[in-house]
């Protein structure tokens, strides 16, 4: 690969990080894959705000997908956007293929990620990320602070090299990251402020999941909340739970929401008559949700088959549903081939 073409795509690639009040990030996240058996390649770009997707592109619709109605590409049109990004595919997949030619990599999957972008945190401090991955492993990555690639792989140190000989490559990348990327940021958040100043109310549920004969997992979910900071709790007989004792999990939506589960196992045996509580506050709500939850008395005929039959019950009435079934058939057939042959002898 020749320097000139290294150093389109280090500069093509540059992007920026977001903030405000509170916590920002604003990415590019490019990925493309390459399946040199079987001759499959793909290419994807995601642009985020956050967890919100602004703009998508893939290489199987090759058209710039704009996520949020407020979001105003760089580009004229969509179609502009659209080809140019049809550009950087283009320019992306031959880039893995040298990669791999001067690694001698002649068969097999691979995939080579792209980030780039900032991040500003509520204490004004800013972060600034373009890294390079290559099969899931750091593989080179840019130091804003010294303007400088670092091979982050054996087989990126002569990459490294090529993008370092050009100082004014390189002090465009540090230029954008630092100076462009705030500016940007703020014009966004003030773009979608009827996104991100919106309050949505979540729907929280308690549910149960038997685990075993002895323990239960029960989980207290917050459905469809917004912003994405939300306190959920468990507390046993007034007690609050450690949460190292416990599974978070939290989970963008479609819609711009998010989902929080906060989940904890049960021994059965050893806490049958502990009361259990689960207490969730958000900025949206206008009064903290609490919920107490027992351990059931029928807990051990609880059963994931339906209707509390066994599994060879109903396997058993399957069999003798199909059978029933198979009788009306052929005693159908036959009377018809009866009815058919007596028609026949009467001619």
């Amino acid at each position: 690969m020749s320097r000139c073409r290294l150093a389109g795509v280090l500069l093509l690639v540059v992007s920026v990080h977001v903030t405000c009040a509170g916590d920002h990030s604003h990415y590019y996240f490019e990925s493309v894959t390459t399946d040199l058996t079987l001759n499959i390649t793909s290419y994807t770009m995601r642009r985020t705000l956050g967890d919100i997707t602004l703009m998508w592109y893939d290489s199987d619709d090759e058209v710039v997908e704009r996520r949020v109605p407020w979001f105003r590409t760089p580009y004229a049109t969509l179609l502009d956007a659209s080809l140019h990004f049809y550009s950087e595919q283009t320019y992306m997949l031959n880039f893995l293929h040298d990669m791999l030619h001067d690694m001698n990599h002649t068969e097999g999957f691979h995939v080579l990620q792209v980030l780039e972008g900032c991040s500003k945190h509520d204490n004004g401090t800013v972060q600034a990320s373009f890294s390079f991955r290559f099969d899931g492993k750091p593989f080179l990555s840019f130091n804003v602070e010294k303007a400088r690639f670092v091979a982050e792989s054996p087989d990126a140190e002569e990459m490294a090299q090529i993008a370092n000989s050009n100082e004014s490559i390189l002090k465009n990348n540090q230029y954008i990251l630092v100076n462009v990327c705030i500016p940007h940021i703020t014009e966004l958040l003030s773009l979608g402020n009827c996104t991100f100043t919106r309050k949505e109310v979540p729907v929280v549920k308690v549910t149960q999941i038997p685990i075993d004969n002895g323990t239960l997992r029960v989980r207290c979910r917050a459905h469809g909340h917004y912003p994405k900071d939300i306190s959920i709790m468990w507390y046993k007989n007034g007690q609050q739970i450690s949460e190292e004792m416990m599974e978070k999990t939290t989970l963008p939506l479609l819609d711009l929401t998010y989902l929080t589960s906060l989940s904890l196992s049960i021994n059965v045996t050893s806490t049958a008559d502990d009361v259990y509580t689960c207490k969730v506050n958000h900025s949206s709500m206008l009064q903290d949700f609490s919920q107490d939850w027992m351990i059931p008395g029928d807990f051990g005929n609880v059963s994931s088959a339906p209707s509390g039959l066994s599994i060879g019950i109903l396997i058993a009435i399957c069999l003798v549903v199909i059978l029933v079934i198979v009788i009306v058939v052929l005693g159908s057939v036959s009377f018809a081939i009866g009815r058919s042959e007596r028609l026949i002898e009467s001619d």
